[in-house]
C-alpha cells in the first residue's frame, strides 16, 4: 500500500535461555540484561506492596490537592 524500503532489521533475542546458562561465554552486556530480567519479578513486588498498602493514602491527598486547586481556580495571582 506504502512505498516503503523493507529493510532487514537485527531482531533482538528475548528468550536466550541456551545462552544465559553458560555464564563464561556470556557478553558483560547480556551479563546485564540477564541480572534486570531475574531482578525485575522483585521490583514488581515492591512496587505491588507499596501500593496495596498506601492506596487510600495517595488517594486522599491526590483528592485534597484537586480540592485545594478547584476551590482557588478563580483567584488572581499577582
Amino acid at each position: 500500500m506504502f512505498n516503503r524500503n523493507h529493510k532487514e532489521r537485527k531482531m533482538k533475542k528475548i528468550f536466550q535461555w541456551k545462552e544465559y546458562l553458560n555464564w563464561k561465554k556470556m557478553t558483560s552486556t547480556q551479563k546485564i540484561n540477564f541480572k534486570r530480567a531475574c531482578l525485575f519479578p522483585f521490583l514488581v513486588y515492591i512496587v505491588y506492596f507499596f501500593l496495596y498498602k498506601y492506596t487510600i493514602s495517595i488517594l486522599i491527598i491526590i483528592g485534597i490537592y484537586y480540592v485545594v486547586r478547584f476551590i482557588n481556580r478563580n483567584k488572581l495571582n499577582k
